[in-house]
C-alpha cells in the first residue's frame, strides 16, 4: 500500500513510551485511539463499542498495538475485520504479539500466552480475507521507559518494521523482532 493511501489509526497513547509513540515518529499524520482521544478500548462502557465501530470505517490500516484488557486485542481484531469486511474496505491490520506466545501453559504467563497464541492464530486465520490483510509481529519486549527495559527493542524500529510490512509489494502474515 503506498503511505500517500493510507489512512492510519493505531491503538495507544503516542505522548507516552508505546509502540504508538513510534508510529507517531514515522506516521505523523496517523490518529490514535486511547482513552486520551475519547476511546474505551475494553468497551466495557455502554456505546465504546459503537464509538470504534463509527470510527473504523474512516481508515484502512489499523495498528492493534496496546493490550488493553484481558482479550481487548483479539476484539480489537475481530470487530476491525468485521466492519472492513462489512464495508468493503480494502485495508491492513497490524496485531502486536509478544514472544510470551511461544511460552508453555506451565507459565508463570500463562494467561498472557494464550491470548497472544490466540491473537497470532486469529491474524493469520483473517489474513487476506475479504480483500484484508492481517500481519502479525511477535515482539521480544520493547524499551517502555522502564528502567528493566533498557537496552531492549525501541519503539522507532518497531514502527520502522511496520512500515516495511504496510510497504512491501509481498503480503507477510508474520514476522518476529528481537533485540
Amino acid at each position: 500500500m503506498e503511505q500517500t493511501d493510507m489512512k492510519i489509526l493505531c491503538s495507544g497513547n503516542p505522548q507516552h513510551q508505546t509502540i504508538a509513540n513510534g508510529i507517531q515518529q514515522i506516521y505523523p499524520l496517523a490518529d490514535f485511539a486511547s482513552r486520551s482521544t475519547g476511546y474505551d478500548l475494553r468497551f466495557w462502557d455502554v456505546g465504546s463499542e459503537q464509538h470504534f465501530k463509527d470510527q473504523i470505517v474512516n481508515y484502512n490500516v489499523f495498528i492493534n498495538a496496546s493490550f488493553v484488557c484481558t482479550w481487548g486485542q483479539h476484539r480489537l481484531l475481530e470487530v476491525t475485520h468485521d466492519v472492513w469486511s462489512q464495508e468493503h474496505i480494502n485495508g491492513h491490520i497490524i496485531n502486536i504479539g509478544s514472544s510470551a506466545e511461544n511460552l508453555g501453559i506451565d507459565s508463570q504467563y500463562k494467561d498472557y500466552t494464550v491470548q497472544k497464541q490466540a491473537l497470532q492464530k486469529l491474524s493469520l486465520m483473517y489474513n487476506n480475507k475479504s480483500n484484508i490483510k492481517s500481519s502479525h509481529v511477535v515482539l521480544g519486549g520493547f524499551d517502555n521507559g522502564d528502567p528493566h527495559h533498557k537496552g531492549w527493542l525501541d519503539v522507532k524500529t518497531i514502527a520502522l518494521t511496520i512500515k516495511y510490512m504496510l510497504e512491501h509489494n509481498a503480503n507477510i502474515p508474520i514476522i518476529g523482532l528481537e533485540q
